[in-house]
């Protein structure tokens, strides 16, 4: 945070002290733009300096106040996924502090305690959608419809692990929703493929196992399910090569998702849709952290809400064993910076 001059200090001085006299919402949304102005140790390299060090503690002492008062803000509204960022950043900055600890602590205990499963729900009214992250199994979305990852060739068998993991998106999704026929898995995909151009078609030196024709990047087969109106939407989200293994990208992805939101706005009939961490695993999108992979499911999602219908509640699905590097308060700040159409503050037209 800040050089010699000095600018961002009177700036977080001015923003700090305007949030102690105004109401509470608004001194929410200064204390949140004096942080964003601290980026590291206060007054940057003459931090040291004799003359520099009262002015140091003094905006050491606003920082952490600022902190602690966005914390109890959010607590006392019932936003602990807004809290979790703040308290995470103190920690970041005072591992051995043991009060910033119980604090984070805390939190995580009072998320778990309201929402269960459910990590993070976020609103866009003017959309009339909503966002949530939860933990879980995708399967047991029973209410909603689902969203499966294939590669191009829309490999099923899972035949000793060797095409398909047992594990994964896919085998489970053959093994719990098909009841293991794979046969009738096929024919649904084949009804759906009907319509699209393949793009190639590999030998059978070069792809001895699984199927051969390829299709673009971006095709969705929406399986009807027993359920009426309930589907299974095949993604095409990455290139099935012929070591089998999945590879995707971001680039890939984000036309896989953009397809997907189409043919869910067309098929989904406004029910309820969960999907896993696309792009995520040993066949993913490697690259991307997962509150990244989150944050792009959610920008592609939101910007086709804002161009028609598509579902109103979205479901992104996180396994347990997936938390701990998903970094939900990156989460939670990705949300928070955007207002009711799903646009980032400063990108938000006026009205």
């Amino acid at each position: 945070m800040l050089g010699p001059d000095r600018l961002d200090a009177l700036q977080f001085t001015e923003l700090f002290h305007r949030a102690a006299h105004t109401g509470s919402a608004t001194a929410t949304m200064l204390l949140n733009r004096a942080l964003g102005l601290w980026r590291g140790r206060p007054l940057g390299e003459v931090a040291d300096a004799e003359f520099a060090r009262p002015l140091v503690r003094r905006l050491a002492g606003m920082y952490e106040a600022a902190c602690a008062e966005l914390i109890r803000t959010h607590t006392r509204w019932d936003r602990p996924e807004l809290a979790l960022p703040v308290a995470e950043r103190l920690v970041a900055q005072r591992p051995d502090d043991e009060a910033a600890l119980a604090t984070l602590r805390g939190l995580w205990a009072q998320l778990r305690e309201r929402d269960g499963a459910e990590l993070l729900r976020q609103e866009f009214p003017r959309l009339r959608t909503t966002v949530v992250v939860k933990s879980g199994d995708l399967f047991e979305e029973t209410d909603a419809s689902l969203v499966a990852g294939f590669g191009d060739t829309f490999d099923t068998a899972v035949e000793d692990g060797l095409d398909i993991s047992r594990g994964s998106v896919q085998g489970q999704l053959l093994r719990r929703v098909f009841g293991g026929d794979r046969a009738l898995l096929d024919r649904e995909l084949r009804k759906g493929l009907r319509s699209v151009q393949p793009v190639g078609r590999e030998s059978a030196r070069d792809k001895p196992r699984g199927k051969r024709l390829r299709y673009p990047i971006g095709t969705v087969v929406p399986v009807p399910l027993a359920e009426p109106g309930r589907r299974v939407f095949a993604v095409a989200h990455g290139r099935r090569g012929q070591d089998l293994i999945a590879r995707s990208s971001s680039d890939a992805l984000r036309v896989a998702l953009d397809r997907l939101w189409e043919s869910v706005s067309v098929h989904g009939l406004l029910r309820p849709v969960a999907l896993p961490l696309v792009g995520s695993g040993p066949a993913g999108v490697t690259a991307l952290p997962g509150h990244e992979l989150i944050a792009l499911i959610a920008d592609t999602f939101l910007r086709a809400c804002r161009d028609r219908p598509v579902t109103p509640e979205l479901r992104v699905v996180v396994r347990p064993e997936e938390l701990r590097g998903i970094g939900l308060p990156d989460v939670a700040r990705y949300f928070q910076g955007l207002d009711g159409d799903g646009l980032r503050s400063q990108e938000a037209a006026p009205r």
